[in-house]
């Protein structure tokens, strides 16, 4: 999954969809050396913000050191025309980013730290080259500013940057079977090329003699904080956040790092400009107990530290989450109205802080519930100041809440109000980003944050610049009208009730089909790049086979593209998976084999047959779950034997019945080369899904060890569960307790449920079912998904039932959670949007969103009730 800053980087291009940085809208800030005519004897290409110029005949090395340029805005243009000249004289290779529009993405704040500074790669033909170019470069660059490049070594005092790597795209997989990028050792094989930020060679490589001065310059530059570092609370492109003691006194205190001309905001301004507004905020508001003191503020290296005050306390949102009472299936009203209390105690401390500082002349700029410190007493202390600013300051931005941004003409008091009145409704209804798609949203939320709490119209923050009573009763957005007819008219399960839904669905997944791009066809989450948009959980395919189900019309342009893009994915991927066969395995809902499933599902048998045989022989992935590993793979296997019968005869789920004795063994706790034993609980990457895998061939075989192997795995996977104060049962997993689809006791309780039907005795399991039922109707969950969501959890509800949707209070109980899907989705005239993970942007894919909660409404109109585990597994 993508962490949050990757998903920002993925905002950028497009308002609607997550989107590659490649297609951002950077026309008018275009270098012009990346638009007139190309020099005599050169080529020109794009490649995602980069261009590319490469001089005509000459193929470029695999591998070798390279060069990186780095920048700051200013001087983009001039800096490009010097390495441009001196390249060009050389007849060397380069790239640079295409814009400065492009060179703000790549430098900043939530830009990858690996590449962070790189505004121009410099491809030498040998090493000869490159240190002339090293010399020459350094030489004419002498000086200038830009960020440092942290996973190169500096040349001199330019910004000028050396690296061992790949020149052209290399791949392969790492021990993890994850595919990653790639060097060619001295053997000729393919090993995985480590990209941290920080400068490192590749064990078989000897820096050059005339780098060893940069070298000693590196080690003898690099200062000594006298702080230790007890653990990194942060990292962004921007520098770090750390938590460090002393080591004079061994006070606890908090380093806040800031990297010059790095970590860009919206506004162009970098880390270290901010950090000197923190600094000046911090000094002005010296002595008030709702601002941590400021120590120092030291520089060492490149880098500069503001040294504060460590607050002991738990940071405002932490807290929200681990009280927040809507989580519960049966939250009383009384639960609510303490909840409420509390929200209003915590304002009324936020609201007394912003007045200390607007008595000092200061606007915080950037309240949101993650800059709030509880100390242990309830008092209330704001940190991250870097939006700080004289209250008449309207010059630098805010920040605040995403989704409810400040409203522009606002001055600095008011906008800390807003983002207070923001604050609020948001610990309320923690779903506010959702905002950001339909103005209509924050009003209705507003409402029923209000209902459900029992909070007054006249109770709670004012919101600058709008009358309450708008606020409160008006406001809605024609979307937001038409989403609440579909879900407020449903009563029955027809095709006037969740039939218009679904068709709603299936109009906005349509909508968003791009056919004529050959990296995606639907627009999903994030991940779905990482194999050109075709697999199941983020690609077509899994569209695809949501779109089958729900029996809906769809062009066989969808199908040709997908089998179009696995052919050119088994073109291009690189030869060091061992394979020989230009994929790897993968599982059910990553790999070949899924798609292949998929496409035999659809009609597509020939596709299936030719894909399934480019598969065989690949190397098995070394995960034991179904989403990328063996047990998927092996379920995979058995649904294409189901689809495409004769035409595979049983050599497929002779293979599944292998990796199912594989799984078996690891589960027991034996050693299997290549595999490693599944460590999580739940139906996609943990034992559950193993489980699944046995019972599938159970089925198919009849053998009983395949049943045995099932309850062991089961019974493995319940022991990782706990009972929570609620009564539920939920996956513990690294300190978090989960109950969705994927990871958590839903998916678990589906498959205990499923051997209990087939007579296995299960200790324990009609207790088990009940309980993780109870967490399956929660009054609020915050992303809608198929596998992380609502829409997951309510087919878990219908499938851990007692009587199905014949008694009106088990109807009642799956529609409730139906309706409760309004509030994230988004009626527009092309049809109904679903919010993907982090609610950031639209997505159509089965695991984050709209295909998959597609699937989930055909599962209840279906009535496959107890049969759901098959239903989300391509069944």
């Amino acid at each position: 999954m993508a962490g949050a800053h990757e998903t920002q980087q993925y905002c950028l291009a497009d308002p609607t969809y997550y989107d590659t940085p490649g297609r951002l809208p950077d026309r008018a800030s275009r270098y012009p050396h990346g638009l007139g005519a190309v020099p005599a004897g050169w080529r020109r290409r794009e490649q995602g913000l980069w261009t590319v110029l490469l001089p005509a005949g000459a193929p470029l090395p695999e591998q070798g050191w390279k060069l990186h340029v780095s920048t700051v805005e200013d001087q983009a243009a001039d800096t490009l025309a010097v390495v441009a000249r001196i390249c060009t004289g050389h007849r060397t290779a380069y790239k640079f980013l295409r814009s400065a529009q492009a060179l703000r993405v790549a430098d900043g704040k939530y830009a990858g730290r690996g590449s962070s500074g790189k505004f121009i790669t410099v491809y030498p033909a040998g090493e000869a080259e490159f240190l002339r170019l090293a010399e020459e470069l350094a030489t004419a660059l002498d000086g200038r500013p830009g960020p440092y490049v942290l996973t190169d070594l500096r040349i001199g005092t330019a910004p000028v940057y050396a690296r061992y790597g790949a020149f052209v795209e290399l791949r392969c997989q790492d021990e993890t079977g994850r595919t990653v990028p790639a060097l060619r050792d001295p053997a000729g094989e393919l090993v995985p090329d480590p990209r941290e930020p920080v400068f490192r060679l590749p064990g078989w490589v000897r820096p050059p003699a005339a780098l060893r001065p940069h070298l000693a310059a590196r080690e003898a530059a690099a200062g000594e904080l006298p702080y230790r570092i007890l653990e990194v609370l942060q990292f962004t492109n921007a520098g770090g956040i750390y938590l460090a003691a002393d080591r004079r006194t061994g006070r606890r205190v908090v380093l806040r790092e800031a990297r010059p001309h790095a970590g860009l905001d919206a506004a162009g301004a970098d880390a270290l400009t901010r950090l000197r507004r923190e600094q000046w905020a911090l000094e002005r508001l010296a002595g008030l107990d709702c601002v941590p003191r400021l120590h120092e503020v030291r520089t060492v290296w490149e880098h500069t530290f503001l040294v504060q005050e460590h607050i002991e306390g738990v940071q405002l949102f932490a807290e929200a989450i681990r009280r927040y009472p809507l989580v519960h299936q049966n939250c009383t009203a009384a639960q609510r109205a303490e909840y409420a209390a509390w929200v209003a105690g915590v304002v009324t401390g936020l609201e007394r802080a912003l007045d200390a500082l607007h008595g000092r002349g200061v606007r915080f700029g950037d309240l949101h519930p993650a800059n709030a410190i509880l100390r242990p007493d309830g008092s209330v202390v704001l940190v991250d100041f870097e939006y700080a600013a004289e209250l008449a300051d309207r010059q630098v931005p805010t920040a605040g809440v995403a989704g409810l941004p400040v409203p522009a003409g606002l001055d600095g008091a008011a906008a800390d109000r807003h983002m207070l009145w923001a604050s609020w409704l948001t610990l309320l209804m923690p779903v506010m980003e959702v905002a950001e798609h339909d103005p209509g949203k924050a009003a209705a939320l507003e409402r029923r944050a209000r209902e459900w709490f029992g909070v007054g119209e006249g109770e709670g923050p004012v919101r600058p610049m709008v009358v309450r009573a708008r606020a409160v009763t008006a406001g809605d957005s024609d979307g937001e009208r038409r989403g609440r007819e579909l879900f407020d008219g449903l009563g029955r399960f027809d095709g006037t009730g969740l039939g218009a839904v679904r068709d709603e669905l299936v109009a906005g997944i349509h909508a968003g089909a791009t056919p004529d791009r050959p990296d995606r066809l639907f627009p999903g989450d994030v991940a779905g790049f990482a194999d050109g948009g075709t697999g199941v959980a983020h690609g077509a395919a899994g569209v695809l086979y949501a779109l089958h189900r729900a029996g809906a019309d769809w062009p066989e342009e969808y199908a040709d593209w997908l089998i179009a893009a696995m052919r050119r994915r088994g073109a291009s991927s690189g030869s060091g998976s061992g394979s020989g066969s230009g994929f790897g395995a993968g599982g059910l809902h990553d790999g070949p084999l899924g798609v292949a499933a998929v496409l035999a599902r659809i009609g597509r048998a020939d596709a299936a047959l030719e894909l399934l045989a480019r598969v065989r022989g690949a190397r098995p992935a070394p995960e034991a779950g179904l989403y990328g590993g063996r047990a998927g793979a092996g379920l995979a296997r058995v649904r294409l034997a189901s689809s495409l019968g004769a035409a595979v005869g049983d050599t497929p789920v002779r293979e599944a019945i292998e990796d199912a004795r594989d799984l078996a063994a690891v589960v027991r706790g034996e050693t299997v080369p290549g595999l490693a034993g599944p460590t999580g609980a739940g139906l996609l990457y943990g034992l559950a899904g193993v489980a699944l895998l046995q019972l599938r061939l159970y089925r198919w075989t009849g053998e009983r060890w395949l049943l045995d192997a099932a309850r062991g795995a089961v019974e493995r996977a319940m022991g990782q569960c706990v009972r929570v104060p609620d009564g539920s049962v939920q996956v513990l997993d690294r300190g978090r307790r989960l109950a969705y689809l994927d990871r958590g006791s839903s998916g678990v309780a589906l498959v205990v449920r499923e051997l209990a039907e087939l007579g296995v005795e299960v200790a324990g399991a009609e207790d088990f079912v009940a309980d993780v039922r109870k967490v399956c109707a929660p009054g609020f969950i915050r992303e809608p998904g198929l596998f992380r969501g609502r829409a997951g959890l309510l087919l878990a509800l219908l499938g851990l039932g007692e009587s199905g949707l014949g008694e009106s209070g088990e109807r009642d109980a799956v529609l409730g959670q139906v309706r409760k899907l309004q509030w994230h989705l988004v009626a527009r005239p092309e049809g109904l949007l679903v919010p993907g993970m982090r609610l950031r942007r639209f997505s159509a894919d089965l695991h984050t969103g709209a295909a998959g909660v597609l699937l989930a409404l055909c599962g209840l109109e279906e009535g496959v009730g107890r049969g759901g585990a098959d239903l989300v597994t391509l069944g």
